[in-house]
């Protein structure tokens, strides 16, 4: 069998796609479309408010990723909203400051965070908007 670079680039998507790891949930960027369907899809979603230049963001990020490793999360659909360029819809959305998580069930918001970057608090939150 001639392995060409087609062959070999579909077989490691393909290899990432089946993969337990890619099951796992990420980061969706953010989109007010795709976010208010997600809203109404009934599953819980999470907003997080982060912006390049702010440091606890990044831990927060941090944190968020690592904690989506874990298949228990595997079912939150997690929209990441940079700050300065999604301004506009955070402020209808009343999501005011950075380093701010907001879990929302049935189209409502049921649970909000600003400025907690603590792995074990993260991790509760998210396991009570679940």
């Amino acid at each position: 069998m001639h392995l060409n670079r087609r062959t070999l680039f579909a077989s490691a998507i393909l290899a990432v796609l089946v993969s337990p790891a890619s099951r796992a949930a990420s980061f969706l960027p953010f989109d007010s479309v795709r976010f208010d369907e997600a809203r109404k899809s009934g599953k819980p979603v999470v907003l997080q408010v982060t912006a390049t230049w702010c440091g606890p963001c990044q831990r927060l990020r941090k944190v968020v990723g690592g904690l989506l490793e874990n298949p228990g999360f595997k079912d939150l659909v997690i929209f990441d909203a940079d700050f300065d360029a999604n301004k506009d819809a955070l402020v209808k959305l009343n999501a005011h400051t950075v380093t701010t998580l907001v879990i929302y069930r049935d189209n409502a918001e049921i649970l909000r965070s600003s400025g907690e970057t603590r792995p074990d608090a993260v991790e509760a939150l998210l396991r009570k908007g679940m």
